[in-house]
């Protein structure tokens, strides 16, 4: 299928403005000259202002303090990674270790430091919107392209790590390590599969974005799982999306709403594979591949 028609008849699949707001996508206010995003239940604290220190981990809850010069003080972390539904079995359970679901005085896994997912205020300056059509010859604005990052934790909160960028057809455009801009506090391999090692050969946010921008613009596609998170850890603010956190959504009959499923599960009772398995961990590139499969699938119920 040509592109242009791929991308006319999967455009009516983009999240709203609506939608963008109520799932936590960055927008830019050509007042403030800066990002901005509406409150939600989920980030109230996403942001904080130069003289709060307080954060809670995100692992283990607790509240802490950092250093009044934005530094942390060694302090034992306690926990068990977040419990997943699992579709093979139909309920929740650990990747860390047998304990149920539920509360814990005591977590089975133990680091230096907390991580948490704050960050500072002034981050919202670091922010870019996607660059704007050229007119009818930019190449870009009628692609359609899947989009994965891999995020740490830092003294400035979650940054990204690892992105990668893949077209319809399963072509990588991108993969590549990315520099974090402050100290690495925890490089969460278990879950980003991104080690020390890899930022030997990361380059600069800067580098990056200016490498993204010659595949996308304002106008191109992006398909991705919640990518409000990778978009924030990009600093970029893009208005063409489409979620399948939120395509994808099943009913909750016990709350009234619907509620989002992870990747993970969608990919096996979707497509009957496994992906982020606990040996391999994340991979940018399966994940935003996985993406564009599901679209895939949707395409053809959405077209007939």
């Amino acid at each position: 299928m040509a592109p242009a028609k791929l991308y006319n008849e999967l455009l009516p699949l983009k999240l709203s403005l609506e939608q963008l707001t109520m799932n936590g996508y960055p927008f830019w206010d050509q007042t403030l000259n800066q990002a901005i995003f509406a409150p939600t239940l989920t980030n109230q604290r996403d942001w904080v202002v130069a003289n709060d220190f307080f954060r809670k981990c995100s692992r283990c809850s607790k509240d802490f303090q950092l250093n009044s010069d934005g530094t942390m003080s060694p302090q034992k972390c306690s926990y068990h990674h977040r419990p997943k539904f699992d579709a093979s079995i139909g309920h929740m359970k650990r990747t860390c270790c047998s304990a149920k679901p539920g509360p814990s005085s005591n977590g089975c896994m133990t680091e230096d430091n907390h991580v948490f997912h704050s960050a500072w205020e002034d981050t919202l300056w670091d922010f870019v919107v996607t660059p704007p059509s050229k007119g009818m010859s930019d190449y870009r604005s009628n692609k359609v392209y899947g989009l994965d990052c891999e995020l740490i934790h830092t003294l400035n909160g979650l940054e990204v790590a690892r992105v990668s960028l893949v077209d319809m057809k399963g072509r990588v455009l991108l993969d590549t390590f990315v520099l974090p801009q402050y100290e690495v506090v925890s490089y969460n391999s278990f879950f980003s599969g991104v080690t020390e090692k890899d930022m030997e050969s990361a380059i600069s946010l800067d580098t990056c974005r200016l490498q993204l921008f010659q595949y996308i613009n304002s106008e191109t596609l992006l398909v991705g799982h919640s990518l409000e998170s990778d978009l924030k850890a990009l600093r970029i603010v893009h208005y063409n999306v489409i979620d399948t956190s939120v395509l994808f959504q099943s009913p909750n009959p016990h709350k009234g709403y619907r509620k989002k499923v992870s990747l993970q599960n969608l990919a096996t009772m979707m497509l009957g594979k496994v992906i982020q398995s606990e040996k391999s961990g994340h991979s940018s590139v399966e994940d935003s591949l996985t993406c564009l499969e599901l679209l895939a699938m949707r395409h053809v119920t959405f077209v007939k």
